[in-house]
């Protein structure tokens, strides 16, 4: 799996209406009634509004929720949450801290600060409200592994890979079973380089959920690129393929898997689709690129490695095309 945002093998990312779910329970001081009263029915239709794009009534929603329930600030950050999608950032991290400062008992704004804080690349700030969070919540384990796994997507977004993994660690210890933390942790150290490790994570994962699309296709794609077993990977990718058969990151999987096998003519018609699906990734034409020069077709392969270093690659990558325009000339 690749180490880096423009080779991100398929990582799902969590919507706003999901991280308001997740901040429900036991981050809100508050346990789920058996029966939802009228103050949960009104958040879940709020957040099914706010899925659906309809934005205002999300945001009347919420507003009503305020009025509802004085002592609960999951409206306020559902407001927040409206705004950031609106891309008024500011104004909602702004309105969260100011609610944070008028009640500083309430742990889901820190947990809110912190989401927003994720969004718009201010990862200290992110780390530090979620620790303040987990200070407060004191010790309870699935609400700590929840903190601890926000924590970890930040030190790694910040690009602190140990501090992720460390993170990311203490989440597993207190939720196993958990997919996101595995899949989080399994893509981290990944990232940092240890192969093996995150291989075990993939592995555990597809154990709780083999039909997992996302583990499929990263541990085909770590077992293909490390040349550790392309039978295993073939196997893999080919079911991620069966099971998101439009995703252009999963044809690229599958197409590298072939290269590392040796069966360029089935490689490159997925390179194609796969730039042809996102022309943006440079690891896509990188990819095609080698498949062709492969093939022996040189111009086309050169075409596509300059392509390539025109679409913003990582150092590692554009170190790989540049190596691979020197062979080809």
């Amino acid at each position: 799996m690749p180490h880096c945002p423009d080779r991100s093998r398929f990582v799902a990312l969590r919507s706003a209406a999901a991280l308001l779910c997740l901040c429900a329970g036991v981050l809100w001081g508050q346990q789920p009634a058996a029966t939802p009263n009228p103050a949960d029915t009104l958040f879940q239709s709020a957040v099914t509004q706010l899925s659906q794009g309809k934005l205002q009534d999300a945001e009347d929603s919420f507003r009503k929720l305020v009025e509802m329930e004085p002592t609960n600030s999951r409206g306020t950050v559902g407001i927040a949450e409206v705004w950031a999608t609106q891309k008024k950032t500011d104004e909602a991290l702004a309105l969260l801290q100011e609610e944070a400062a008028k009640y500083p008992d309430r742990t889901g704004l820190y947990v809110g600060i912190g989401n927003l804080a994720v969004r718009v690349g201010k990862y200290d700030l992110a780390i530090s409200q979620f620790q303040v969070a987990l200070d407060r919540i004191n010790g309870e384990p699935k609400g700590s592994a929840d903190l601890y796994l926000r924590m970890g997507e930040a030190y790694r977004l910040k690009g602190d890979l140990d501090f992720a993994i460390n993170v990311l660690r203490k989440a597993q210890t207190l939720q196993p079973a958990s997919p996101a933390i595995l899949n989080t942790l399994a893509f981290t150290l990944d990232t940092a380089g240890q192969k093996q490790a995150a291989g075990e994570q993939y592995r555990k994962l597809l154990e709780l959920e083999p039909n997992n699309a996302t583990a499929l296709n990263n541990l085909a794609y770590l077992l293909a690129d490390t040349g550790s077993d392309t039978g295993l990977a073939l196997a893999l990718s080919l079911r991620a393929r069966q099971l998101l058969p439009k995703q252009p990151v999963i044809a690229d999987t599958l197409g590298w898997v072939y290269v590392k096998m040796n069966r360029v003519e089935e490689a490159i018609p997925l390179f194609r689709e796969a730039v042809e699906k996102d022309q943006s990734r440079a690891t896509f034409r990188y990819h095609l690129a080698t498949a062709l020069e492969m093939r022996g077709d040189h111009a086309g392969a050169k075409k596509e490695s300059e392509a390539a270093l025109k679409s913003n690659p990582s150092k590692e990558d554009e170190q790989k095309i540049n190596e691979l325009l020197q062979k080809i000339q």
